[in-house]
């Protein structure tokens, strides 16, 4: 039909395709964009997961300036003072796999005494240090940091998948709202028309009656007829408002949009057309497909992560440690005669000299440690293992389910197309 909608007094038309309404939706749609940004949130998700394996750099600057009494005359003398500064620095970096973590430490010390006996005055202390950790058991597969980033980029894929999802459901509800829309436009120019003949069955009714060809019983029946037509004509007017306003708010930028206030004259006509349906190729594509069911494999994908790690930190804790470090030292070089007596300057000295002896592998020093820990007990980490993979049994029949749930709904749409066509 082409039916016009009523238009109120100073009112603006728009004429609106079914394509430009989806359009318009996808566009401004205010839902639809608040999902969207649900993908930039999850984006920084990930990266905020991921930065738990960014190198950490940390520095120690320190200056301490003590003075202490001596019990002894092997102290060094009466009282002695001691001015330390200190720069030290650590780089620290976990690694994204094994569940190893690197440490790097570079320690600077300068210390100026008036202890007697100081062959090095001042000292300068350098030592470089190289660790390195490996877990042997527990968080060598999996750790908490490994399964936060993992379950934040499948998050990330949920949330794409949200964003799809309501894209599909927004345009099914334009084009509903906007078929729906177009009936209820027909309808009020259907139940014009009733009005236009029930008012005229009336007219005539009324003049038989006068000739005396009608009963005043018919002419109540006409009037009847009449005002429940009207009545039909001001429901359908209801419906046609509701309608609108229906599909107006997803159509909306905001309150402030001009088309509030615009009449939508829907312009595009329903085609039918007859198409085969083919049930099992329309149930594989919605198993395979559906927004809903991918979503709930991804959740089943973070309950095995979880299994995984509630398995991995029920483990025993067996962490192997290796150190390797080199120092050395430097500052000017004093000998004295006697003990405690006045010094001579032998070589003069500074911080280079602990550099060299470090660039010079002067004084290594490694080590290796075996670190072990067992629960006495109870361990909670197996109770939490078997909540996981309780959970994980649920996700499976609740996948189940939603894959039922989807095969009968299929069938059931299926079957009811092939049955209006039969009907048309």
């Amino acid at each position: 039909g082409q039916a016009r909608p009523p238009v109120d007094a100073g009112a603006e038309v728009l004429d609106l395709t079914l394509g430009a309404a989806i359009e318009r939706a996808l566009e401004v749609n205010l839902e639809l964009q608040s999902t969207r940004l649900n993908v930039l949130l999850q984006d920084y998700g990930v990266r905020q997961a991921e930065a738990a394996f960014n190198p950490t750099l940390s520095t120690n600057l320190s200056y301490n300036n003590a003075t202490q009494q001596t019990t002894s005359q092997l102290d060094g003398g009466a009282t002695i003072t001691n001015k330390r500064a200190t720069v030290n620095t650590t780089i620290n970096q976990p690694l994204p796999w094994a569940g190893g973590r690197l440490s790097t430490n570079f320690n600077n010390t300068r210390l100026e005494t008036d202890n007697v006996f100081a062959t090095r005055n001042p000292s300068y202390t350098s030592v470089v240090n190289l660790s390195y950790t490996q877990p042997l058991l527990a968080g060598l597969r999996l750790d908490n940091q490994r399964a936060q980033v993992q379950t934040a980029r499948i998050q990330s894929e949920i949330t794409d998948l949200q964003v799809q999802s309501r894209t599909f459901n927004l345009t099914a509800q334009v084009q509903s709202l906007y078929w729906g829309l177009k009936t209820a436009i027909e309808q009020i120019e259907i139940q014009r028309r009733n009005f236009e003949q029930a008012r005229q069955l009336l007219g005539e009714n009324r003049v038989r009656e006068q000739v005396g060809r009608a009963t005043r019983f018919q002419v109540i029946q006409s009037e009847a007829a009449l005002a429940a037509v009207e009545q039909a004509q001001l429901n359908a007017e209801v419906q046609w408002r509701n309608q609108e306003l229906a599909l107006k708010r997803l159509l909306l930028r905001g309150a402030d949009d001009p088309l509030l206030k615009q009449t939508i004259n829907p312009v595009d006509t329903p085609q039918l057309l007859p198409e085969e349906v083919d049930l099992d190729a329309a149930i594989e594509r919605a198993l395979g497909e559906r927004t809903d069911l991918r979503q709930q494999r991804e959740q089943q994908r973070i309950s095995r992560i979880d299994v995984d790690l509630a398995r991995a930190n029920s483990l025993p804790s067996l962490n192997l440690t290796a150190g390797y470090s080199l120092q050395g030292v430097g500052g000017d070089l004093f000998q004295r005669d006697n003990l405690g007596g006045a010094p001579m300057l032998i070589s003069a000295g500074g911080w280079r000299d602990g550099l060299q002896s470090i660039a010079d592998f002067d004084s290594p020093t490694w080590n290796v440690a075996l670190n072990a820990s067992v629960p006495i007990g109870a361990n909670p980490a197996a109770a939490a293992r078997e909540r996981a993979q309780v959970q994980l049994r649920q996700q499976d029949l609740t996948l189940r389910a939603q894959e039922l749930g989807v095969v009968t709904q299929v069938t059931s749409a299926g079957l009811a197309v092939r049955n209006s066509y039969l009907q048309y």
